[in-house]
């Protein structure tokens, strides 16, 4: 299973097509909150809403089934996160659980659960470059494996982020 992960496009379509295009083969794409667009503009996408996402309808918090286990899904701007965050994750009982918000890129384990941010897709603050995460859970051998993607904002070229997180 192959999952796409991006946060905070702030209304870039042309920056989330050419993921899109790029990852083609994936089987899930997930949107982490403040993609700032129509909600029908996001069809092909599961996705939250974000701080910046005043018009959507679209829910806080989603979570999704794995073969191994749930992925919880929010944007990460809320209280009770940001109060107690090792809990608040751990408490979410989840596999996987994903974020945005912050900008930063991280990939971290909190207990049992694997935590990832996939960073800016087009207003990083810890690169130069805009970001996004690759999930690929496979299911027979029971193993999660990820990278981070970096997007060129000037040319849109993408490739495998080439600083370690």
């Amino acid at each position: 299973m192959k999952i796409i992960v991006v946060s905070d496009s702030h209304s870039d379509t042309v920056l989330l097509s050419k993921v899109m295009e790029k990852e083609n083969d994936a089987d899930v794409y997930i949107h982490c909150g403040d993609y700032c667009l129509p909600d029908y503009m996001m069809n092909m996408w599961r996705y939250v809403a974000g701080n910046c996402d005043w018009s959507s309808e679209a829910p806080l918090q989603i979570e999704l089934e794995t073969p191994l286990g749930k992925i919880h899904v929010e944007h990460g701007n809320s209280l009770k996160m940001k109060i107690n965050f090792f809990n608040y994750v751990k408490n979410t009982k989840a596999y996987i659980f994903l974020s945005g918000h912050t900008h930063y890129k991280n990939a971290s384990k909190i207990g049992d659960t694997y935590y990832f941010n996939p960073g800016s897709l087009t207003r990083p603050h810890d690169d130069n470059f805009g970001s996004y995460l690759v999930l690929k859970i496979d299911e027979k051998n029971k193993t999660l494996e990820y990278k981070f993607m970096e997007i060129d904002l000037h040319t849109g070229e993408i490739s495998e982020c080439k600083k370690t997180i």
